[in-house]
């Protein structure tokens, strides 16, 4: 990743050693927590059940992490994750308890979009349930994920409920699914959508699919670019069909598979998305049946999971662009209206961006990453925001150091020297006053 922001570095090499310009800042906004419930139905071998996938994903950076006891150098959060199903007067149906941990050698930051999952199988009577995900961690920290779902054997309501993502489709006898849900994650690139339909509705036509965007998430991606169905949803490569039958688990990797049977009943529509320029938002994802013009609506969104939090402040996001804008820009920058400005600073990071076919900008998303850790990584008693001093101007620009050497004798001034034995190929070295501030005096090339 460090790689992705070197182009942008080196154009902004003669503003990276200025002082950093002062503000008044008020602390960064929090995005919401990113739980998501996974649930997915296919009809089984009775017509008034359905087999289904049931589970949760949630984000590791909206856990609570802590040093794990007797282990030095690794810490470890503990949850439990809670799924319920009612059936409409309120009877639990379902309900399974996981009880989970996940252990990481560094501390994850809010920004780390990395997720863990669980999944579980179980068949149901069709009907009309509320579904529940409800994590909880030290009594006292909770999220909690709602929804409802109609199991039945209409079209529309097989193929809602069926509605699954798969990255790859491994091989002729099996397609495992992404424990995504009915969410698709932002930055990814390209993703088969999978869904079930009943062989009385779609006949043998060859079906075609569309994507609409019905509602973007946040006001300062602007464009109609959206989801492409690639090849064209009217090529007869774009829609393949196959048989579905029995669930499997993959433990390992806590996904669940198709087994693809033989069937006569049931048709398994596969659709590749192209969502290099989606933008985050709600989806509908149309299967048509051309000879007759049925339509069936699949609901589906693409969210981003743990958005840079510096986007919800944007005079603050301009703050810690600093080091990479010149004196000009900065300008620009801040005397843009408030409404506009975050939608001007995606612009100058599209501007920027190594992947520009990509809606997601792996430069911005790192950039802002650094900034955050920064902020509490490098902050002492006298400079309350570490992503504002020299040392985290360093490290927003460089990453992390290779190698950190300290120097805090009592009667003179202290020094810390950062080693950069990577593409870098520099060594900073920073008197620490008695203050307790540091300041970068010298920059020297290894």
């Amino acid at each position: 990743m460090n790689r992705l922001l070197v182009p942008i570095l080196l154009l902004s090499i003669g503003v990276a050693w200025s002082q950093p310009r002062q503000r008044s800042l008020q602390p960064a906004m929090l995005p919401a927590s990113n739980v998501v419930g996974i649930f997915h139905a296919f009809p089984s071998q009775s017509l008034d059940s359905s087999q289904c996938i049931i589970g949760y994903r949630v984000v590791i950076g909206d856990l609570l992490f802590r040093q794990r006891g007797g282990a030095v150098g690794e810490f470890i959060a503990h949850y439990t994750a809670t799924i319920e199903l009612r059936d409409t007067l309120g009877v639990v149906r379902y309900a399974r308890v996981f009880r989970d941990s996940v252990i990481r050698r560094t501390l994850p930051d809010r920004l780390s979009p990395e997720a863990v999952a669980n999944m579980d199988t179980v068949t149901l009577a069709n009907g009309t349930y509320a579904v529940s995900v409800d994590i909880m961690q030290e009594q006292r920290q909770r999220m909690l994920w709602q929804s409802s779902i109609a199991l039945g054997s209409t079209p529309a309501l097989l193929a809602s409920a069926s509605l699954a993502f798969a990255s790859t489709l491994e091989h002729d006898t099996r397609i495992c699914l992404e424990p995504w849900g009915g969410v698709i994650p932002f930055g990814t690139r390209w993703v088969w959508a999978l869904c079930a339909v009943p062989r009385s509705w779609s006949g043998r036509d060859e079906l075609t699919v569309q994507a609409r965007l019905v509602r973007q998430h946040y006001p300062f991606y602007r464009g109609e670019d959206t989801v492409v169905v690639t090849p064209p949803a009217t090529d007869d490569r774009s829609i393949f069909v196959r048989p579905v039958g029995a669930i499997e688990p993959d433990v390992q990797q806590r996904r669940a598979c198709l087994a693809l049977l033989p069937s006569s009943q049931l048709r398994l529509v596969e659709a590749l998305l192209d969502v290099r320029r989606a933008i985050p938002g709600d989806y509908v994802l149309d299967v048509i049946r051309p000879t007759t013009r049925d339509t069936l609506h699949l609901s589906f969104r693409i969210q981003w999971f743990a958005p840079p939090v510096q986007l919800f402040q944007s005079r603050y996001a301009l703050a810690v662009m600093q080091y990479v804008l010149t004196d000009d820009e900065y300008r620009t920058l801040a005397d843009t209206p408030d409404s506009d400005r975050v939608a001007a600073i995606i612009r100058w990071w599209q501007s920027q961006d190594p992947t520009p076919a990509t809606r997601y900008n792996e430069a911005m998303v790192e950039y802002f990453r650094r900034a955050l850790q920064a902020r509490s990584s490098y902050a002492t008693a006298t400079e309350s925001d570490g992503a504002l001093t020299e040392r985290g101007k360093i490290f927003i620009l460089f990453g992390a150091p290779s190698r950190v050497e300290t120097d805090l004798d009592p009667g003179r001034p202290g020094m810390e020297i950062w080693y950069y034995t990577n593409a870098v190929r520099k060594r900073f070295t920073f008197e620490v006053s008695q203050q307790g501030r540091y300041r970068l005096r010298k920059i020297e090339s290894l």
